[in-house]
């Protein structure tokens, strides 16, 4: 039997402002990039949702469960507390360990297949804060040769920034 709580389920549409708005700004970028570059996006420049975005480089590097493994750049502080996760800023997925890393593999397959913007609605599993419910937005960013290199996802809980 399967644990529901541990995969993220997607959703048709956002709620968040905090989220419409890094929607609508990466929308503008991809109207003159196809998927955006990386480049284009600063953090700084979405100070409400830095606490709450995680930024992952795809890899070509073949693990046990895919052909590719996401390397965690940046992990914001609130995402790092609420999925006890501090400790995974400069780390593999692949070696995250079961059942974190298909729930995130997930995400990452999902942004890769669209080549856009995925939403999704869930919690933190496996920690204190299992009760929370959270708004994702997850997006794909290029590199400079225009193949999808990156994977970010922001985070609202939900019932805050309407």
């Amino acid at each position: 039997m399967t644990d529901d709580r541990l995969h993220w389920q997607a959703k048709s549409g956002l709620e968040a402002h905090s989220l419409k708005e890094l929607l609508e700004t990466w929308g503008q970028w991809a109207k003159a990039d196809g998927v955006p570059r990386r480049s284009r996006f600063d953090p700084i420049d979405f100070p409400s949702l830095l606490p709450w975005i995680v930024l992952g480089e795809i890899l070509a590097q073949p693990n046990d469960g895919r052909d590719y493994d996401v390397y965690y750049r940046y992990i914001g502080t609130e995402f790092a507390h609420y999925f006890a996760a501090g400790s995974t800023t400069r780390m593999n997925l692949s070696a995250v360990g079961y059942p974190y890393t298909e729930r995130w593999f997930a995400i990452a397959d999902a942004v890769q297949s669209a080549k856009g913007p995925c939403y999704f609605t869930g919690a933190p599993y496996g920690t204190d804060h299992d009760y929370m419910n959270l708004e994702m937005l997850a997006l794909p960013f290029s590199r400079d040769n225009g193949d999808i290199g990156f994977v970010m996802c922001a985070f609202a809980p939900t019932g805050k920034d309407r």
